[in-house]
């Protein structure tokens, strides 16, 4: 009987180290990609302006709306990770009580703006779907998808932030 490994430098382990990547952080790992798909096209468009005298119209275009994903879905990201500035000055010298209290009303005021951001945001998104942008000549829709798509996630994980601050 075939013997399978297990080991670290391969198999059904690395395979698996993948999808617990991907199933655990898609935020993270599609903020990967997009910062490496923004390296590759500003690259292209070095090489074709520089090396071949050529420069396409389409690759600025796409680094911009790639740039504004990466942005949006990393504003998501640090969300999640708890990464931007805050003050708890004050909230530090409440009762211990308030101390509870005023995240959970934090958060949930936040949730309300990133669902009402997200609803108007697929609204805006929809209604620019015939308009083209300039070089690549595509829709606008896919560049304006970055705010309520990245505003869904961030109210996905304020959702989860609240509920666990009600577990406290």
């Amino acid at each position: 009987m075939k013997q399978v490994s297990l080991g670290e430098n391969g198999g059904p382990m690395k395979i698996l180290s993948w999808v617990r990547v991907i199933y655990q952080n898609p935020v993270g790992l599609a903020c990967g990609v997009l910062m490496a798909a923004i390296t590759a096209v500003v690259f292209l468009q070095v090489v074709s302006r520089y090396v071949f005298s050529y420069p396409f119209d389409w690759p600025e275009e796409l680094a911009r709306y790639l740039f504004i994903w990466v942005a949006l879905l990393g504003a998501a990201l640090a969300l999640k990770r708890g990464a931007h500035f805050s003050i708890d000055a004050l909230v530090k010298r409440l009762p211990a009580r308030w101390r509870l209290i005023v995240p959970l009303l934090i958060h949930t005021s936040l949730g309300i703006f990133t669902l009402v951001v997200s609803v108007k945001g697929f609204q805006l998104a929809l209604r620019v779907r015939e308009q083209l942008s300039p070089g690549m000549e595509v829709s606008m829709t896919y560049a304006y998808l970055s705010v309520p798509v990245s505003f869904a996630i961030m109210f996905k994980y304020v959702v989860s932030e609240v509920y666990s601050l009600f577990k406290k």
